[in-house]
Protein backbone atom coordinates (compact mmCIF):
# COMPACT_ATOMS: atom_id res chain seq x y z
CA UNK A 1 0.00 0.00 0.00
CA UNK A 2 1.39 3.36 -1.04
CA UNK A 3 -0.35 6.10 0.91
CA UNK A 4 -0.24 9.87 1.18
CA UNK A 5 -2.37 11.98 3.48
CA UNK A 6 -2.47 14.29 6.45
CA UNK A 7 -0.45 13.51 9.60
CA UNK A 8 -1.94 10.84 11.86
CA UNK A 9 -2.69 13.36 14.65
CA UNK A 10 -4.71 15.63 12.31
CA UNK A 11 -8.40 15.31 11.36
CA UNK A 12 -8.38 13.78 7.88
CA UNK A 13 -10.29 15.50 5.09
CA UNK A 14 -8.08 14.04 2.39
CA UNK A 15 -5.67 11.23 1.70
CA UNK A 16 -5.11 8.82 -1.15
CA UNK A 17 -3.61 5.36 -1.59
CA UNK A 18 -2.73 2.86 -4.28
CA UNK A 19 -2.83 -0.81 -3.40
CA UNK A 20 -0.52 -3.11 -5.35
CA UNK A 21 -0.72 -6.88 -5.16
CA UNK A 22 1.95 -8.27 -2.85
CA UNK A 23 3.36 -10.49 -5.61
CA UNK A 24 3.70 -7.39 -7.86
CA UNK A 25 5.78 -5.46 -5.34
CA UNK A 26 8.94 -6.10 -7.38
CA UNK A 27 7.23 -4.54 -10.44
CA UNK A 28 7.07 -1.11 -8.78
CA UNK A 29 9.64 1.15 -10.42
CA UNK A 30 8.86 4.40 -8.66
CA UNK A 31 6.25 6.25 -6.64
CA UNK A 32 5.68 9.91 -5.90
CA UNK A 33 3.45 11.77 -3.48
CA UNK A 34 2.20 14.82 -5.35
CA UNK A 35 -0.09 16.02 -2.55
CA UNK A 36 -2.50 14.63 0.02
CA UNK A 37 -4.94 14.20 -2.92
CA UNK A 38 -2.69 12.86 -5.70
CA UNK A 39 -0.24 9.96 -5.70
CA UNK A 40 1.60 8.40 -8.61
CA UNK A 41 3.09 4.93 -9.03
CA UNK A 42 5.05 3.52 -11.97
CA UNK A 43 5.01 -0.22 -12.54
CA UNK A 44 6.28 -2.46 -15.31
CA UNK A 45 4.03 -5.34 -16.32
CA UNK A 46 4.59 -7.58 -19.36
CA UNK A 47 7.35 -5.24 -20.57
CA UNK A 48 4.95 -2.29 -20.57
CA UNK A 49 5.29 0.75 -18.34
CA UNK A 50 2.18 1.95 -16.51
CA UNK A 51 1.76 5.12 -14.50
CA UNK A 52 -1.11 4.81 -12.07
CA UNK A 53 -2.36 8.07 -10.60
CA UNK A 54 -4.58 7.74 -7.54
CA UNK A 55 -6.78 10.72 -6.73
CA UNK A 56 -9.18 12.00 -4.11
CA UNK A 57 -10.63 15.24 -5.47
CA UNK A 58 -12.22 18.03 -3.42
CA UNK A 59 -15.99 17.96 -3.00
CA UNK A 60 -18.39 20.17 -4.95
CA UNK A 61 -18.42 23.78 -3.77
CA UNK A 62 -14.70 24.03 -2.92
CA UNK A 63 -13.74 26.00 -6.04
CA UNK A 64 -10.32 27.16 -4.82
CA UNK A 65 -9.38 23.61 -3.72
CA UNK A 66 -10.64 22.28 -7.05
CA UNK A 67 -8.52 24.75 -9.02
CA UNK A 68 -5.44 23.80 -7.00
CA UNK A 69 -6.21 20.09 -7.42
CA UNK A 70 -6.42 20.37 -11.23
CA UNK A 71 -3.31 22.56 -11.38
CA UNK A 72 -1.35 19.88 -9.49
CA UNK A 73 -2.89 17.07 -11.52
CA UNK A 74 -2.03 18.81 -14.80
CA UNK A 75 1.56 19.40 -13.66
CA UNK A 76 1.76 15.70 -12.83
CA UNK A 77 0.33 14.71 -16.22
CA UNK A 78 2.79 17.01 -18.01
CA UNK A 79 5.72 15.15 -16.42
CA UNK A 80 4.58 11.66 -17.45
CA UNK A 81 6.33 10.30 -20.52
CA UNK A 82 4.11 10.23 -23.60
CA UNK A 83 4.90 6.54 -24.19
CA UNK A 84 3.51 5.55 -20.79
CA UNK A 85 0.23 3.74 -20.31
CA UNK A 86 -1.65 6.04 -17.91
CA UNK A 87 -4.45 5.08 -15.54
CA UNK A 88 -6.11 7.68 -13.31
CA UNK A 89 -8.39 6.16 -10.70
CA UNK A 90 -10.15 7.23 -7.57
CA UNK A 91 -12.82 9.42 -6.09
CA UNK A 92 -13.13 12.40 -8.40
CA UNK A 93 -16.24 13.74 -6.59
CA UNK A 94 -17.58 14.69 -10.01
CA UNK A 95 -20.85 14.12 -11.81
CA UNK A 96 -20.02 14.27 -15.51
CA UNK A 97 -23.47 13.70 -17.01
CA UNK A 98 -24.12 11.59 -20.10
CA UNK A 99 -23.53 14.07 -22.92
CA UNK A 100 -20.83 12.37 -25.00
CA UNK A 101 -17.48 13.73 -26.11
CA UNK A 102 -16.11 11.38 -28.80
CA UNK A 103 -13.30 9.14 -27.52
CA UNK A 104 -13.52 10.85 -24.10
CA UNK A 105 -16.97 10.49 -22.50
CA UNK A 106 -19.64 7.96 -23.40
CA UNK A 107 -23.40 7.99 -22.97
CA UNK A 108 -23.71 5.56 -20.04
CA UNK A 109 -23.13 8.01 -17.21
CA UNK A 110 -25.79 9.53 -15.03
CA UNK A 111 -28.15 12.32 -16.09
CA UNK A 112 -26.71 14.96 -13.74
CA UNK A 113 -23.62 17.10 -14.28
CA UNK A 114 -22.19 19.48 -11.69
CA UNK A 115 -19.54 22.24 -11.73
CA UNK A 116 -16.79 19.80 -10.75
CA UNK A 117 -17.98 17.40 -13.45
CA UNK A 118 -17.56 20.11 -16.06
CA UNK A 119 -13.98 20.65 -14.84
CA UNK A 120 -13.23 16.92 -15.17
CA UNK A 121 -14.77 16.82 -18.67
CA UNK A 122 -12.51 19.70 -19.73
CA UNK A 123 -9.42 18.12 -18.13
CA UNK A 124 -10.03 14.78 -19.87
CA UNK A 125 -10.77 16.35 -23.26
CA UNK A 126 -7.65 18.54 -23.01
CA UNK A 127 -5.43 15.56 -22.12
CA UNK A 128 -7.12 13.14 -24.56
CA UNK A 129 -8.23 10.85 -21.75
CA UNK A 130 -11.15 8.42 -21.75
CA UNK A 131 -13.50 8.08 -18.76
CA UNK A 132 -14.09 4.35 -19.15
CA UNK A 133 -17.04 4.14 -16.71
CA UNK A 134 -19.15 6.13 -19.17
CA UNK A 135 -18.67 3.80 -22.15
CA UNK A 136 -20.19 0.61 -20.75
CA UNK A 137 -23.79 -0.08 -19.87
CA UNK A 138 -24.35 -1.46 -16.36
CA UNK A 139 -27.31 -2.19 -14.17
CA UNK A 140 -27.91 0.76 -11.85
CA UNK A 141 -26.99 -1.38 -8.83
CA UNK A 142 -23.49 -1.78 -10.31
CA UNK A 143 -23.16 1.71 -11.76
CA UNK A 144 -23.58 4.11 -8.84
CA UNK A 145 -20.72 4.57 -6.37
CA UNK A 146 -22.34 6.89 -3.83
CA UNK A 147 -25.76 6.86 -2.23
CA UNK A 148 -26.65 9.65 0.20
CA UNK A 149 -29.80 11.50 1.24
CA UNK A 150 -31.95 9.62 -1.25
CA UNK A 151 -29.77 10.31 -4.30
CA UNK A 152 -27.21 8.23 -6.14
CA UNK A 153 -24.21 9.31 -8.17
CA UNK A 154 -21.13 8.03 -9.94
CA UNK A 155 -18.14 9.79 -8.40
CA UNK A 156 -15.40 7.17 -8.72
CA UNK A 157 -13.84 7.03 -12.15
CA UNK A 158 -11.32 4.96 -14.10
CA UNK A 159 -9.64 7.16 -16.71
CA UNK A 160 -7.09 6.03 -19.30
CA UNK A 161 -4.91 7.63 -21.96
CA UNK A 162 -4.73 7.06 -25.72
CA UNK A 163 -2.23 4.21 -25.43
CA UNK A 164 -4.72 2.17 -23.41
CA UNK A 165 -7.87 3.18 -25.31
CA UNK A 166 -7.24 0.60 -28.01
CA UNK A 167 -7.07 -2.12 -25.34
CA UNK A 168 -10.61 -1.44 -24.12
CA UNK A 169 -13.05 -3.57 -26.03
CA UNK A 170 -16.33 -2.24 -27.36
CA UNK A 171 -18.57 -4.81 -25.65
CA UNK A 172 -21.33 -3.48 -23.45
CA UNK A 173 -21.91 -5.18 -20.13
CA UNK A 174 -25.16 -5.59 -18.25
Amino acid sequence: MIYCGVPANQWASSGVAIAIRKDWKHKIQDYTWISDRIIETRIKVLNRNFTIVGVYAPVEGKEQDTEEFYRELQQSMDKIRKKENIILAGDFNRRIGNQPIPECIGTYGEQVMNHNGAALRYFCAFNKLKITNSFYRHKDIHKFTLEARGTTSIIEKIIINDRLKRNCDKRQYY
